[in-house]
């Protein structure tokens, strides 16, 4: 049977990126319209709140300890006195970090757009340990999503203006993309796909913004089942817990003015998918 938990009282205008600590049995996530980011143990107990001085689109651990941050500028370094260190700075004004994520070989790869979402602006980039970074994808809207297969073969992302779910062949070493494919293409009906995660069973789960819902797709797009969710706008998704069973879900109050529930924008943890994940990758640098 599937319970779907809210655990705690935080409601973020832009909840996303939740990041999952086996180690520290610690959820980390982000509001990126609060200028904010929290930590709360899974099971519960107060969260910690910490503020910084510009929109973090995600944070990720760090193999040394302590967090980095996709941010307004570029990447920075996260400070225990609730600021951060920039270490790239090289977004124009009107950019920012959206989505990010950590792959196997520890390096950091993050989403960039504009404020305003021109269409074909925003770019995927990659941040090594050595803190040399390159970017390996273009003309994307709104990077969002990003997840690879087991064998790092595939790296898929969603780009959620343009409503598709993208793969591209990996030369992992590299970090390099290759043949670009659209996996599927989201109907235009008022949802909008968002944050995504990929379970051990290679299944794709999309967090459908203003849908109310969270979609899995197979590895070959086809849609395998649906989790509705209690909320308007889940926004993001990743697995934790003790067994990596239970799935971990951000979402939004932002833009739903009078027309939002208690509930929105709320951390929700989902157990009984029978679907398992790994715990989020380190940053090595």
């Amino acid at each position: 049977m599937t319970t779907i938990n809210c655990v705690n009282e935080i409601r973020s205008e832009v909840g996303e990126g939740p990041n999952w600590d086996a180690g520290t049995s610690t959820i980390s996530w982000v509001d990126i319209a609060g200028k904010l980011w929290f930590e709360q143990n899974i099971d519960g107990g107060p969260v910690t709140t910490h503020s910084v001085p510009e929109v973090i689109g995600a944070i990720v651990g760090r193999k040394k300890g302590g967090y980095y941050a996709a941010t307004k500028e570029g990447f920075a370094e996260l400070n225990p006195d609730n600021g951060w260190k920039i270490t790239k700075n090289f977004l124009k004004e009107d950019e920012r970090m959206n989505d990010a994520k950590v792959d196997s070989a520890g390096r950091f790869w993050a989403g960039s757009c504009t404020m305003d979402m021109v269409p074909g602006t925003g770019a995927l980039h990659v941040l090594s340990g050595d803190l040399t970074m390159k970017t390996v994808a273009t003309g994307i809207t709104l990077p969002n999503g990003l997840a690879w297969s087991a064998d790092n073969s595939y790296f898929y992302h969603v780009d959620s203006m343009q409503h598709v779910l993208t793969s591209y062949e990996v030369d992992f070493e590299n970090a390099e993309l290759h043949n670009k494919k659209t996996l599927v293409s989201f109907p235009d009906d008022g949802s909008v796909p968002d944050g995504m995660c990929i379970s051990n069973e290679g299944l794709l789960l999309v967090a459908m913004w203003g849908g109310s819902r969270i979609e899995i797709y197979d590895q070959q797009g086809k849609k395998q089942s649906v989790i509705d969710m209690p909320v308007k706008q889940p926004s993001s998704c990743t697995f934790g817990g003790a067994n990596g069973d239970r799935l971990i879900v951000t979402s939004a109050r932002a833009s739903l003015g009078a027309t939002a529930n208690e509930l929105d924008g709320g951390l929700f943890i989902v157990d009984g998918l029978g679907l398992t994940g790994a715990q989020s990758e380190k940053f090595n640098g």
